[in-house]
């Protein structure tokens, strides 16, 4: 398996606009859960894509482009077509940088939020991840076997090491650096891990604003992730895994506005979105606002 431009496509759609608008987004949409496309949550990339952020562009007259990545394995595998996807997305979320583009990445699963990060600069980039997770399973400690709950593991090279080496610009990212935000379904073994590599467990907009500032000093901006579960049930319904309690919208906007007020924001993303849990829209529409609230910051 190659990881990388060569072994994934990317279908181009690109807004034709009367009137530039003051920045130029690029959104990469990866519609795989679990090395199936378009099937449970990845069929949330193109329903975000469509209810969420196209109209959200016209609103403010944003200049956009819309990729769709898509695996080129034979047989597509969650372990392998994942990090190939990773791979892809690194390159294209580079590319559209250095074009000018902000980017956005709208995936079926929240590992792939890593070919983001990656590029972006994993050397000088800080994370906040909103999950109601641990996101740092291992395959030495999952009991589902599912690799959706690795992300945070495999980001800090806790885990599939040789793999992920191969998505360009990966390089582990310090724990410290890693600021997982509103979890409350943890599992012992990754309260472990998580508490092992230094990755801070954020609960409060006061200890997020401190830790954003403390993060200054050794990075020079931010790539946020969004998995929308992160939200109390009484908000939103984002997925099956939704457990009880959580934060409200109007605290995970704060958080946002707590983490752009100290760090520069390199771009953001949407992970494991089911549009079949989101029986009542509140999940997408939570998305609306958090993007905007971003774009806003951006611009």
């Amino acid at each position: 398996m190659t990881v990388g431009n060569k072994s994934a496509r990317c279908r181009v759609e690109t807004a034709q606009r009367p009137t530039p608008g003051p920045i130029q987004v690029g959104v990469l949409s990866v519609p795989y859960d679990s090395g199936r496309c378009r099937e449970r949550m990845g069929l949330g990339p193109h329903v975000l894509f469509r209810e969420c952020l196209e109209p959200l562009f016209r609103k403010h007259g944003i200049i956009y482009r819309h990729e769709e990545v898509s695996s080129q394995q034979l047989h597509c595998t969650e372990i392998g077509s994942a990090f190939e996807l990773c791979g892809t997305v690194s390159n294209r979320v580079r590319a559209l940088k250095a074009e000018g583009c902000f980017p956005i990445l709208l995936t079926g699963n929240c590992e792939l939020a890593i070919g983001g990060i990656c590029g972006c600069g994993v050397e000088d980039t800080a994370v906040a991840w909103f999950d109601a997770h641990g996101e740092a399973n291992t395959p030495e400690t999952t009991t589902s076997g599912f690799l959706d709950g690795m992300g945070i593991a495999i980001l800090t090279g806790r885990c599939w090491r040789a793999i992920s080496h191969l998505i360009p610009g990966f390089k582990p990212l310090p724990g410290r650096r890693v600021l997982l935000v509103g979890s409350r379904d943890v599992e012992p073994e990754e309260g472990k891990l998580l508490d092992k590599t230094g990755v801070l467990r954020i609960q409060r907009i006061a200890d997020l604003s401190q830790a954003a500032a403390d993060l200054r000093r050794e990075t020079n901006g931010c790539y946020l992730h969004f998995d929308l579960d992160v939200l109390s049930p009484d908000q939103a319904t984002a997925n099956q895994w939704t457990p009880p309690g959580g934060m409200m919208l109007e605290e995970v906007l704060k958080a946002v506005e707590a983490i752009r007020d100290q760090l520069p924001v390199k771009g953001f993303g949407f992970g494991s979105y089911d549009p079949k849990a989101d029986k009542d829209g509140r999940a997408s529409r939570a998305a609306t606002a958090i993007a905007e609230l971003l774009l806003q910051g951006v611009a």
